[in-house]
């Protein structure tokens, strides 16, 4: 029998039992319906979360701590035989594959406020190496990323810490970009504890763009400053190629190889932070998600499939005659089988097309209400209207992989059905009323 006889005979069948098809099928559509539905709700939130990263966090910088920092006094995680984040160890992550660029920082240790005209702010001081900070390319709101001795360069919440130091009220619409500030340092000596102050000039050259990370509170000196700075505070002279730095930032050409960098610094003994890990946690999440809401509109396509085998076996009853006739005249049970086979398959694949469509247009209708609610309570904050991105999104895939998954159910559900009409006798299928 050709292809486009069984065609033809399955049309025939499935006309004639109009109703019952219908019925049979709804049962696949809605749990196609759900699929689609609930797996778009999943695909949308993802989507959403994901572009969001490119926000809160550069993807293409990592940051690297020692263990022994990391997990100091946790037993089983640290010891004395952990890599040391000195110089060398700078150089080694500069020659690893995809690096751009690697800088130390090291925190200001002493107590320490800025101080501009009557304002006063305090905040996270760290020394990073000027002769790579330009190939860190960070977007800048004003100024330049060049930093020269007695330079600062600030994130663009730093202007928020700012305060009057005699009525402790918060001050706004300050404008630091090439102001002069006055670093302000106080260490204390001898028994009595008597402080010392020590003031430091230092001129804002840029101000860094949003980030949505530390970096928006933090304000970066030249390295060598922050390590005298540090000696004076401290009364002693630090040997940073033994003790290391703080931590370091390694710029990477591309997120694409962020993932494989992290990898081969982790394998090298340090403590690695990107939010490219935190990404790709998020995606497995996700993923989790997708499979469970998946699932729950399975169970409905599962139950449908007992629709779809009780439909094909209530036929061979009511065509045992036709059955046997087909056999007399030569169809084999090949033929027999592929025609149940078919019927059911048809069945699923009517039933998900159907699901399919109407899953889309729910998840159209949900997305478009939830925008307009979405939009009106962003209208009543005052928020910005264009971040919002769609909450429902059906991958291309989507509805493919349903409707070809819906027909398969019905294959399968079709299976035992026809291995009872091939096994039927045509001498009594002939006789049978």
């Amino acid at each position: 029998m050709s292809i486009l006889e069984l065609t033809r005979l399955i049309r025939s069948n499935l006309l004639r039992m109009k109703f019952r098809v219908l019925m049979t099928s709804a049962g696949v559509f809605i749990g196609t319906t759900a699929v689609v539905l609930l797996m778009s709700l999943g695909a949308g939130l993802q989507r959403s979360v994901v572009d969001s990263f490119g926000d809160i966090g550069d993807l293409t910088t990592l940051t690297v701590s020692s263990r022994s920092d990391i997990f100091a006094g946790q037993p089983g995680l640290s010891s004395t035989d952990d890599p040391v984040l000195n110089d060398a160890a700078m150089r080694e992550f500069a020659s690893i594959p995809g690096v751009t660029a690697v800088t130390p920082q090291l925190r200001l240790q002493a107590n320490a406020q800025l101080n501009l005209n009557r304002a006063t702010a305090f905040s996270n001081i760290v020394g990073i190496d000027t002769s790579q900070l330009r190939s860190f390319d960070f977007e800048m709101e004003s100024g330049t990323s060049t930093l020269g001795q007695g330079q600062i360069l600030v994130g663009s919440s730093f202007v928020n810490n700012f305060y009057n130091p005699q009525t402790g009220q918060p001050l706004e619409d300050i404008n630091v970009q090439g102001q002069t500030l006055q670093l302000e340092l106080t260490k204390f000596q001898g028994d009595f504890q008597e402080p010392i102050r020590r003031t430091v000039r230092l001129r804002v050259v840029g101000v860094m763009a949003e980030s949505g990370g530390e970096r928006d509170f933090t304000v970066f000196l030249p390295l060598r400053t922050v390590q005298d700075l540090n000696q004076w505070a401290s009364g002693q002279r630090v040997n940073y190629a033994r003790e290391g730095y703080d931590n370091a930032l390694v710029k990477v050409e591309s997120s694409e190889v962020a993932t494989a960098v992290s990898d081969t610094i982790n394998n090298q003994g340090y403590f690695v932070f990107s939010f490219q890990d935190v990404l790709r946690s998020v995606n497995t999440t996700f993923l989790i998600i997708q499979i469970i809401v998946g699932s729950i509109g399975g169970l409905a396509l599962i139950v449908a499939a007992f629709g779809i085998a009780n439909t094909m076996i209530m036929s061979i009853y009511e065509r045992t005659r036709e059955i046997g006739l087909m056999k007399a005249v030569g169809a084999t049970n090949r033929d027999v089988m592929l025609i149940f086979l078919g019927e059911a398959g048809a069945i699923g694949m009517i039933g998900g097309i159907g699901g399919v469509v109407f899953g889309v247009i729910l998840a159209q209708i949900g997305d478009f209400v939830g925008r307009q609610f979405l939009l009106s309570q962003i209208a009543q904050t005052g928020g910005n209207a264009d971040e919002l991105t769609a909450l429902v999104f059906t991958p291309a895939w989507l509805p493919i992989f349903a409707i070809v998954f819906a027909a398969l159910i019905g294959v399968i559900s079709g299976v035992y059905p026809a291995l009872r009409a091939i096994r039927l006798d045509p001498i009594a299928a002939l006789r049978y009323e």
